[in-house]
């Protein structure tokens, strides 16, 4: 927290030299795209460059756009292959009986390129878990203390409406000659680009 801005914290976690993991978490989604577009993007490895870890303050529509558009750098047949491939994993968990009965925490997305082909899966499921017997959840709702929502779907759909993916959380690696990973974790609350 302080790395990113010394003077989040108040006089009593600095005294205490500590602050709650639900402050933590409240702090991080504030300073990047996670509260306002349900995602945020942690990392990017390109090709021959050293990995670009410092991405907590990645947080306007502009600079996520950005940050994705240097990662797909013009490459529109990509784009279109992962806007496709996120259309189909929104389909699939919004029709999921699965799905509709879980609470999804801090899953991914995990985006893969090379010169051909562009893969989307979704990961990282370690945190799901069900709701209770007598919740109901969209998945589209923003996160509240209780309400069991996380806005997945939200998420998904800014990613997809970031159109031929000018953008979760992200880590990025660059895989062999003209191939790349992009790790898009999981979103709060979110809304992108028209």
């Amino acid at each position: 927290m302080i790395k990113v801005d010394a003077s989040a914290p108040t006089s009593d976690e600095h005294q205490n030299r500590a602050v709650t993991k639900l402050r933590y978490m409240d702090f991080r989604d504030n300073m990047s795209s996670s509260r306002s577009l349900g995602f945020r993007i942690e990392a990017l490895k390109m090709a021959g460059k050293e990995a670009v870890t410092e991405l907590q303050t990645v947080r306007s529509r502009e600079q996520v756009i950005s940050t994705m558009s240097g990662f797909l750098r013009r490459r529109e047949d990509t784009k279109r292959q992962v806007v496709a491939r996120l259309q189909h994993l929104r389909n699939v968990f919004a029709n999921s009986p699965f799905f509709q009965k879980r609470e999804v925490i801090g899953s991914s997305i995990l985006i893969i390129y090379d010169d051909e082909k562009a893969g989307v899966w979704m990961i990282d499921f370690a945190k799901t878990v069900p709701v209770p017997e007598d919740i109901s959840i969209t998945h589209r709702k923003p996160w509240k203390l209780g309400n069991h929502e996380e806005g997945y779907l939200t998420g998904i759909d800014n990613l997809i409406k970031a159109g031929p993916l000018a953008a979760l959380r992200a880590i990025v690696l660059r895989l062999g000659k003209g191939g790349a990973v992009l790790l898009l974790t999981q979103w709060v609350i979110l809304g992108l680009l028209e």
